[in-house]
């Protein structure tokens, strides 16, 4: 099993042959100091706090902090203390990436996911997701510049709705149309 070390809010997997199972089993993290792998690399790995949590789940990856193994509940309440909204988007992260999708950040697109169908560097993620818990306020202009986005890079915007006391999430999509 993979050894990582938290590093506030992010985890490295500093050994390279570990770094490179991790990423090789569905494109976990980033290697360190490498901006579109191809290939193999040799270099360590840095993973969100979601992605180790989700290999933590999986047991795939131990993650240390001050010299001492970390269980999956201290990780996890680490990750809220740090993170807003963390819980919603694990639940997320955790339902996309167990149907087979890969999951990436989308803050680039102002998202919080990217998420491909096969890989990054293989194709153009199809899908913005933008997590929200059920029944949360959303305004007409929010929704409107997720969608500007979206289309302008076209890619479809998918909205994940989070149930926090059944851990459960429904999609919305919107594809926007000319007229």
């Amino acid at each position: 099993m993979a050894i990582g070390y938290l590093f506030y809010n992010k985890v490295i997997v500093p050994d390279i042959n570990d770094a490179l199972k991790i990423y090789e089993r569905g494109y976990f993290g980033k290697p360190y100091g490498i901006k579109k792998p191809k290939g193999e690399f040799k270099s360590p790995l840095e993973l969100a706090l979601v992605e180790a949590l989700y290999l933590m789940e999986k047991g795939i990856l131990k993650v240390r902090f001050n010299g001492k193994e970390m269980t999956y509940d201290e990780l996890k309440d680490h990750s809220v203390r740090v993170i807003g909204n963390f819980l919603p988007n694990y639940i997320v992260y955790k339902d996309l990436r167990d149907n087979g999708l890969v999951v990436k950040s989308g803050i680039k697109f102002g998202a919080d996911y990217a998420v491909y169908r096969i890989a990054p560097g293989k194709e153009h993620a199809p899908f913005l997701v933008e997590v929200l818990v059920e029944n949360q306020k959303l305004s007409p202009s929010i929704l409107i510049s997720f969608g500007r986005v979206s289309h302008s890079v076209k890619k479809t915007l998918v909205l994940a709705l989070v149930n926090e006391k059944t851990m459960s999430v429904k999609y919305i999509t919107f594809k926007w149309e000319k007229s």
